[in-house]
Parts: structure tokens; sequence; C-alpha cells
């Protein structure tokens, strides 16, 4: 079975249907959705996403496509907007089997993007989910040198996930590192 897993609308969302030749479209959405003239001539089902929260966001939108990978292929499409962004962004951490975007009503098969995160990194990452630390308190925690700390951290910093805290000496995660870890 093919899935796609889509916040597309209208023309949009029938190319990439057919593009994909999904067998059901699972559409996500943000606040109330107005189903087009095409849209009820696909099969599948709606889901709304009532939060504010990003992390919440992707936590369900990360639910609905693992759910949708136990019954075979899962496709991806999505536009500009906050849930859009969040629908790509979690189908590459999640490995489907195409993202798609629609561009200037274009359907465009864009390619995987891998999140380049060791087991350390993620490690460090994890902790400082739940406190700010030190460099010296991380390496306790998840059993590293405190220069293999600061070479990751400078990675993690590099891309975003981490920042140093208020406290100048101690290091926090950012909520691009918390989508990280979702």
């Amino acid at each position: 079975m093919r899935t796609l897993i889509s916040n597309l609308r209208g023309q949009c969302l029938y190319d990439a249907s057919v593009k994909t030749q999904a067998d059901g479209i699972i559409s996500l959405h943000e606040g109330k959705y107005h189903r087009t003239e095409i849209d009820s001539f696909l099969k599948g089902g709606e889901i709304i996403i009532e939060t504010d929260d990003p992390k919440i966001a992707c936590e369900r939108i990360s639910e609905v496509i693992n759910g949708a990978k136990k019954h075979g292929e899962v496709f991806v499409a999505s536009s500009e907007g906050s849930v859009g962004s969040l629908i790509s962004f979690i189908a590459n951490k999640n490995g489907v089997d195409g993202v798609f975007i629609c561009y200037k009503d274009n359907v465009i098969r864009i390619p995987p993007l891998k999140l380049d995160i060791s087991k350390s990194k993620l490690k460090i990452i994890n902790c400082l989910e739940k406190k700010d630390l030190t460099a010296v308190e991380i390496g306790e925690n998840i059993g590293i040198s405190r220069a293999m700390v600061y070479k990751h951290l400078n990675g993690l910093i590099d891309m975003g996930l981490v920042e140093r805290s208020h406290f100048y000496e101690k290091y926090s995660i950012t909520k691009a590192g918390i989508l990280a870890i979702i």
C-alpha cells in the first residue's frame, strides 16, 4: 500500500497523488480545513493538528508517518506554512519513501535530507533536554572526555541544536534541538 501524507489542497494534492500513485491520502492541517472539489475525489482521512507547540505538532506528525509506514510505502507532499515545514522536516527525519513540495502549483520531488547526529551528540542533546549543564557535567553524564564534549558541542552549536545558556559556562538545548530528538 502507498500512502500520501500531505497538507496540500486542490490541484497540487491531485498532482502529488498521481506522482506517488497513492492508494490512500492522509491530509494534515491546522485549524479549519475546507475541502475543494478535487479533494472530495481522493480517498483518505483528515487529521487536524491543533497546537501552537511545534514539539507536540512534530510528535503528532511523526505518529502519523510511523503509523502509515506499518502498512507500506509512505510519501509526503507539503506546501509552505508552519505545518508544511514540519511535515517535510519529520518526513526526512523518519525516512519516508519520497518527499515532494508544491511550488507555484508545481509538485517537485526533493532529495532526502539527512540530519547528521552521532550517538554522542544525541546523548548530549538528550542530557540538555532535562536541564542546562556545563561541559564537565555533560562529560560525566555521558562518559566522554571534556575535549570530546567541546568538539561535539561546537558541532551542535553550528547546527543550531545547542546554545550557550544565560549562565555563560552552561549549555542548553534550542527549540530546533528539541525537534531533532523527537
